[in-house]
């Protein structure tokens, strides 16, 4: 009974503040590396588009009407699983962060211990019971000293069938009406929705004034509380087709009848929200829609309270099945709902997570829509180049639409995302002026990931031109740290990453990327000769021991593992520089090649493949790979020195050796290339038993895999 009793009191949090969060809340986030965003992911743009979170954009929306951009602002701290935005991309949590920055709690306390459930106000509705017993003259003292000792021992989130709180005996008129009270709360806590019911419907002329109030607003909500309850399963499910519609409508008339009687009270904030809470539970939808954007208008969107409201419309009506078509007569409200429905849905029936099903928004409906948009005509012409951009392909039209505004001195949320989907539409004509158009608009992008966002747009112009290097000299306006390593690690040639290796300005993490980088593809590729020299970029002080893998998750580089890296663990190598300068001499060099086997072994680039990996042509970093060769496969090191006839028999028996080892003790293939079966393994073995049994390697190998 515990379980099933705090699972559904958690989940009314859950219902409360749960939304479609596109964020990844459990994974880390790896972002697509476009300013296109048509379908959703979990990174979200600086401008408003369809793929947008629906929270980042309508927040996008009412923080326009501030009448304050984001200039000068710090921004947020990212999380691990937001790492890899850089001031980029952004997710919901971090847009709230910069818009409503708060500071951290020292302490969590029961509020922050029950938050989401009706445990919330608890500790509130206790003090508030405190001051109005201590104003009650006809209470006498030593009955309310033992009334608040009851109540103070409650819990209220213990099981139904926990023992309940030793109630007081009480001998005046006063004293059993706040008995009765207490009594209905505990009731009210533990979802016995009888007693509650009765409890508070017998205080309804009370003599108290507090007690009469609190006891009318508490019946609206024990009506909605029970209605719900009804609908939550064993395991914190929600089913609304098994709301009791009956039982809402009796809520209902409850809070109309507190707000009549009470339309200033203490409750009646929260009274009204539970106008919307009996709304959704009785699932009409037009008359949530109307209420939202009512509160839309109204709301101070310079107030953590915008926040909280857009979470909740998110969550109660964007992204319910049950709602079905939606629509408003709020611009804002109509415009996240329209961008919404241009998005490219994920077709999860396919199996695959890369198949879209068409977005459902008909072009043509805005011309409907014109009426909700008679104030806001910049924003009814974004919607109407959205449509042509993503739906029509019409890139032209958004030319007409949007004209050219990129030499202002600051932008709203909504004049940038106009000006960045013009540039969207002049890079997908090919026009000879984007890279002007961005290098004007960074100009004024002041605000928090503007600027990043217009860097973006020039990078991937450069990339496509052949102009990479650009992004790398030393007057780039190219500033953005992770806009350069998605390049440095996908794109850049020799050249730059040379130039980036030696530029302090970006900062140590991108100058050990561009080392790291130019010298594993050097040496992964066989410029031997040019590793050995690019050996001196890598700076003083750089990382050995992160791992390779690192890269990966962007965090410390091990640049210096090429300096400072293992060289051997039983056959006889030097460090990985002598290595190369003997391969740059002789390619055949039979020992040579067996020690850069060992080092790729001993430093963990086996399976290494983020530098190998290109994004997609439409992505930064997909479109050009300016580094020729193809990367290593240790098992290729192998296989060349058993067919070389030169290679000494020790050689060849270390070889054999490690061939085998491959495969150990997995039964998989961990040096690359083409996996053998278990039959050409034991060949192999017994090759290493038959031709070399004085050699250590042979003597040493006990098995085969």
């Amino acid at each position: 009974m515990m379980v099933r009793r705090q699972g559904k009191l958690a989940v009314l949090g859950l219902i409360g503040l749960s939304g479609t969060a596109l964020a990844c809340s459990d994974t880390a986030c790896y972002p697509t590396w476009k300013l296109t965003a048509a379908g959703t992911s979990c990174e979200n743009r600086a401008m408003l588009a369809p793929g947008n979170d629906t929270r980042t954009n309508l927040l996008f929306l009412l923080h326009d009407r501030t009448g304050q951009g984001t200039a000068g602002r710090a921004y947020p701290e990212a999380g691990w699983n937001t790492a890899g935005f850089g001031q980029v991309f952004l997710d919901p949590h971090l847009q709230r962060a910069a818009f409503y920055p708060v500071a951290k709690a020292d302490a969590e306390g029961e509020e922050a211990a029950y938050a989401g459930t009706r445990c919330a106000g608890f500790a509130a509705a206790t003090e508030a019971l405190k001051a109005a017993m201590a104003a009650d003259r006809a209470l006498p003292a030593a009955e309310r000293d033992s009334l608040l000792a009851a109540r103070t021992a409650t819990d209220c989130a213990r099981a139904a069938d926990a023992p309940a709180p030793a109630w007081p005996s009480t001998t005046s008129a006063a004293g059993g009406e706040f008995l009765t009270y207490l009594r209905a709360a505990d009731a009210f806590y533990v979802e016995d929705w009888a007693a509650s019911r009765s409890g508070f419907a017998a205080l309804s002329s009370a003599a108290d004034p507090w007690l009469r109030e609190t006891a009318a607003y508490m019946a609206a909500r024990t009506a909605l509380a029970e209605a719900q309850g009804k609908a939550i399963g064993e395991y914190g499910d929600f089913d609304p087709a098994k709301v009791d519609k009956a039982i809402v409508a009796r809520g209902q008339a409850a809070l109309g009848g507190y707000l009549a009687a009470y339309p200033q009270g203490r409750y009646a904030a929260s009274a009204r929200g539970l106008v919307r809470r009996g709304y959704w539970l009785a699932g009409d939808f037009p008359a949530l829609t109307r209420e939202y954007a009512r509160l839309l208008r109204g709301v101070d969107p310079a107030s953590p309270a915008a926040a909280d409201l857009v979470q909740e419309i998110d969550n109660k009506l964007l992204f319910n099945a049950a709602a079905g078509p939606l629509t408003s007569d709020d611009a804002l409200l109509l415009a996240t709902i329209d961008l919404r429905q241009m998005r490219a849905e994920m077709d999860w029936s396919s199996g695959s997570g890369e198949v879209f099903k068409a977005p459902s928004f008909a072009p043509a409906s805005l011309a409907a829509q014109a009426p909700a948009f008679a104030g806001e005509p910049e924003l009814y012409s974004f919607l109407q180049g959205n449509a042509a951009f993503y739906l029509l392909k019409d890139y032209r039209h958004v030319l007409q639409l949007i004209p050219d505004d990129a030499r202002r001195a600051s932008y709203s949320n909504l004049a940038f995302s106009r000006q960045v989907l013009r540039g969207l539409a002049l890079a997908a004509l090919g026009d000879r002026n984007e890279a002007g158009f961005w290098l004007e608009l960074m100009n004024g992008a002041n605000g928090l990931w503007q600027r990043p966002t217009a860097e973006l747009g020039l990078a991937m112009n450069w990339e496509r031109h052949g102009k990479l290097a650009a992004v790398f000299a030393k007057d780039s306006p190219i500033r953005e740290p992770m806009i350069r390593r998605q390049l440095l690690v996908h794109s850049a040639g020799p050249t730059s990453l040379r130039m980036a290796a030696v530029d302090p300005a970006p900062g140590e993490a991108v100058r050990d990327l561009a080392a790291f980088t130019l010298l594993y593809k050097e040496l992964s590729r066989g410029a031997y000769a040019a590793f050995a020299a690019d050996l001196a970029l890598v700076r003083r002080g750089a990382n050995a021991d992160a791992g390779v893998y690192a890269v990966e998750s962007q965090d410390v580089v091990p640049a210096g593992l090429f300096v400072r890296g293992n060289w051997s663990d039983g056959y006889p190598c030097g460090p990985i520089g002598e290595t190369a300068r003997k391969l740059a001499a002789n390619p055949q060099d039979v020992g040579a090649r067996l020690c850069l086997g060992d080092f790729w072994r001993l430093n963990g680039f086996d399976g290494f493949t983020a530098a190998d990996t290109p994004p997609r042509k439409d992505e930064l970093g997909g479109f050009a790979n300016q580094f020729p060769g193809r990367p290593l496969v240790r098992s290729a090191i192998y296989a060349a020195v058993l067919a070389d006839p030169r290679a000494a028999p020790d050689d060849k028996a270390y070889a054999l050796y490690r061939a085998v080892n491959c495969y150990a003790p997995s039964g998989y293939n961990a040096c690359g290339g083409e996996a053998v079966g278990k039959a050409q393994r034991k060949a192999w073995y017994d090759r290493l038993k038959r031709d070399y049994p004085a050699s250590s390697w042979a003597k040493k190998l006990r098995y085969y895999w």
